[in-house]
């Protein structure tokens, strides 16, 4: 699977070009959705302008496939290009999707939407469809975005789209039954092995760092080490108030729905009597009835109480500037906030005495890794030099005043390594021969030397058993990687060109 892409390059290929012939068959002009005005426009995409609205509209749309448990078409359209904004990756290789299936004619009909919306588990009670639970949740999802049942099924049908596409690139390759048998065999046979485990900890009280060398540490970083940035806000909180009581439950289904639209349309009436040139935020948040409050200094890492702890609406506040010092409506969970900036607290250098405590921390892991490192290493090769000699595992590391754990026999389908390093031995145990010792290899909290004694023989009843899903693991692997290779060459002939970030 390392190499999935390179085994798959020719079939990968071969789909590439039946997908392009499908593609220059079906092309027509069309109509498309897209603005074509150039008011308000951030990008330009199949020659055609995309407005700020339709921008955040299709980004929104991406916060509804998560809430609906879509998560494969978030994760397929977010996360496969270079662009490190998962958001405005979604909103793009969404446009691309549609484009694509389109001309291809991989259109999700209505009835395959339909079943579709039925098997998700968010509209089901006890495994079956819930048509109440639609509703109930279809208001609850819908309205506090602007979107219709028409939203909802176009994202549902984005997942069927994809699925499509997933399947016919999937179709020029499959995994052959040596692929097969080799990833059973990673996946069921047991190994036999031991661990010597070296702990961070231990090593770390025996670290000792003097102050002068604290001192200089001190002089080579300052220039680097500052405080945080600080931000104040003036800021109209429009979210669901909590619980009156202890113990009271907070608000559900429709009516929860209902006040989250009413603070929408209040978020909304406060925004616009804000793109008054003269407006004032206290008199537009007087005009829906509304209290102004103010946020006490606070880093973009920590927003503050009063604030509910937002990590959307601190993000908000970190972008605004004193030329433009009012938010957009910030959409959060529980509802909206409108921010104004207040005061910046630019970064300064931090003092010694400041940095100090950090700087020493940092001096005493780093003697305390060193020193692990080197015993781990020297207790590896006087191992394997003993080994060579005739003794056992067990035997050199006695010698040596070192504790070797025998564990369970273990496979990655049962994974009986117990503690925190438990997926690092199990790893490192894979690529290690039978008979062989480890490198020492770095854990979470420490370091280990791990000893292959026997791997174990599969029973051709256990291989039975695991092929069939293991072939279709490795097809799900596959579809991705064709997938992900795919988009982002469709992507880059869509000739995408933004103007303003969204």
């Amino acid at each position: 699977m390392v190499n999935l892409f390179r085994r798959y390059q020719q079939p990968l290929m071969i789909g590439f070009t039946i997908l392009t012939i499908i593609t220059f068959a079906n092309f027509y002009t069309r109509t498309d959705s897209l603005d074509k005005s150039r008011s308000g426009r951030v990008a330009e995409i199949y020659g055609h302008n995309v407005t700020l609205a339709q921008a955040q509209r299709a980004g929104r749309k991406g916060d509804l496939s998560q809430q609906l448990g879509m998560n494969e078409l978030y994760e397929s359209l977010a996360a496969t290009t270079e662009r490190r904004d998962a958001r405005e990756n979604f909103i793009w290789n969404d446009l691309v999707l549609k484009h694509e299936c389109e001309l291809l004619g991989l259109e999700p009909t209505d009835d395959e939407i339909v079943d579709a919306i039925k098997a998700m588990q968010i509209f089901q009670n006890n495994g079956e469809y819930s048509p109440g639970k639609y509703a109930m949740l279809t208001q609850l999802l819908l309205s506090p975005r602007g979107f219709t049942v028409d939203d909802l099924n176009d994202v549902v049908g984005d997942g069927i789209r994809l699925k499509k596409i997933k399947a016919l690139l999937g179709s020029t390759a499959a995994p052959s039954q040596t692929e097969i048998r080799q990833a059973v065999d990673q996946l069921d046979q047991k190994t036999q092995a031991s661990v010597i485990r070296f702990k961070l900890s231990d090593f770390l009280a025996a670290a000792q760092v003097p102050d002068d060398e604290v001192k200089k540490l001190y002089e080579q970083r300052k220039a680097s080490m500052n405080t945080d940035e600080m931000r104040k806000v003036k800021f109209v909180d429009l979210t669901l108030p909590p619980p009156a009581k202890p113990g009271e439950k907070p608000l559900e289904g429709k009516a929860r729905a209902d006040a989250l639209t009413e603070l929408q349309k209040k978020a909304e009436d406060f925004s616009v009597a804000m793109t008054d040139k003269n407006a004032k935020f206290e008199d537009a948040a007087a005009k829906i009835g509304a209290k102004v409050q103010e946020t006490p200094d606070f880093p973009a890492t920590a927003a503050p109480a009063n604030l509910g702890e937002s990590r959307e609406a601190a993000a908000a506040a970190f972008k605004l500037t004193t030329a433009q010092p009012n938010s957009d409506i910030i959409e959060t969970p529980r509802g909206y906030y409108v921010l104004q900036l207040e005061q910046v607290t630019p970064p300064r250098p931090l003092t010694f005495e400041e940095a100090k405590a950090n700087l020493t921390d940092s001096l005493k892991h780093d003697r305390a890794q060193e020193s692990l490192n080197l015993k781990a290493t020297e207790v590896r090769n006087k191992i394997q030099e003993a080994m060579k000699a005739g003794k056992t595992f067990a035997a050199a590391a006695q010698e040596l005043g070192v504790k070797a754990e025998d564990l369970p026999a273990f496979s990655q389908k049962e994974p009986k390594v117990e503690g925190t390093d438990g997926g690092e031995i199990i790893q490192v145990a894979s690529d290690v021969k039978e008979g062989d010792v480890s490198n020492a290899t770095p854990t979470g909290d420490g370091s280990v030397i791990i000893y292959v004694a026997k791997r174990l023989p599969i029973e051709e009843k256990e291989f039975q058993a695991d092929k069939t899903n293991v072939a279709e693991r490795l097809r799900f692997y596959q579809e991705i990687a064709l997938f992900q290779e795919w988009l982002k060459l469709r992507r880059a002939s869509a000739g995408l060109r933004t103007v303003f970030p969204t």
